[in-house]
């Protein structure tokens, strides 16, 4: 099936809808059809994020109609409900989300069928995209059951804090015990990779990737630095690579050009475009450069070209 990701953490706050946004971006701009979804019920995440939070609750003027639970526990086509962003396809959430429990239980759907859902959509979507993401709330529910099960592959976004690395071991035991229990169903989960966030501090950062390297965590050999310049996306509802070309919004400072190439190098991750060692190569080759009026991919294209004449 098309290649399907899920950032998840059981923390809330570490970054998961602003990874799932910025590596949906730098995946479809790299000629990828990307497709994300926004499975959290709760306002403010990836739909608001991606400009479209018109449709993600339902007020008193307006109802939503269709939604994403139409999709899954009615006979709406999914296609009715997807809209266009500059780089990616996204499935809008929706408040309701909060019921699919429930849902399932009024549907009939037991046993296998109750964790299902949501692989059978993009089952039914593999020959339109090629990469599936994932946004999902943290607490763990059938809910986020279903979009582990379907997208296998669990992107964990970290926060580098004694608190953020004890929830990173919790998950880890989590995983270990949810592979254990859907191995029954044929269904490996793996983590495939963490990704420090929220970073302040490159020695806080090469302390805690030496402690967690020990335990044999796939932990990303970038962070995603403390800016304010992912609040400024948050706040424009663009992904970053739109708010870096737009008119409408500020250039970069020279200390903020790495955060794009660092998605860059992440979606690339993700892809298999790069192994791990070739990211953790093109990372170093090019996280003090200066961008200019290169783009993210001309100036790692660029890089590659020059190492392998070298």
């Amino acid at each position: 099936m098309t290649k399907a990701f899920v950032w998840w953490s059981e923390s809330g706050g570490p970054g998961k809808t602003t990874n799932t946004m910025q590596t949906a971006a730098a995946i479809g701009r790299d000629g990828y059809d990307v497709l994300a979804l926004d499975l959290d019920p709760q306002r403010g995440a990836l739909t608001h994020y991606a400009g479209y939070d018109h449709l993600d609750h339902d007020t008193a003027e307006n109802t939503v109609e269709p939604t994403i639970m139409n999709v899954f526990f009615g006979d709406t086509d999914v296609h009715d409900i997807i809209v266009e962003t500059p780089h990616f396809d996204l499935v809008p959430g929706h408040e309701d989300l909060a019921n699919f429990e429930s849902s399932l239980s009024n549907a009939g759907k037991r046993g296998m069928d109750e964790y299902w859902v949501i692989r059978e959509l993009l089952e039914d979507l593999s020959s339109d995209y090629d990469v599936f993401i994932l946004d999902v709330q943290a607490t763990l529910n059938k809910l986020v059951d279903n979009a582990i099960i379907a997208a296998r592959n669990i992107m964990v976004p970290i926060e580098l804090s004694p608190k953020g690395d004890a929830s990173q071991q919790g998950l880890e035991s989590t995983v270990e015990a949810m592979d254990s229990g859907f191995s029954k169903m044929g269904v490996d989960v793996v983590i495939k990779g963490t990704v420090p966030t929220r970073v302040g501090n490159a020695k806080i950062f090469e302390d805690y990737r030496d402690t967690m390297s020990d335990r044999g965590v796939p932990l990303s050999p970038f962070s995603i630095p403390e800016h304010s310049l992912l609040r400024y996306t948050w706040s424009e509802q663009m992904d970053l690579f739109s708010f870096i070309e737009s008119s409408d919004t500020r250039e970069l400072r020279p200390y903020e050009e790495h955060v794009p190439l660092a998605f860059k190098v992440i979606g690339r991750w993700m892809t298999g475009d790069y192994s791990y060692n070739e990211a953790v190569a093109q990372w170093d080759t090019v996280k003090d450069s200066e961008m200019g009026d290169a783009t993210p991919e001309k100036l790692l294209d660029t890089k590659m070209e020059q190492e392998a004449e070298a």
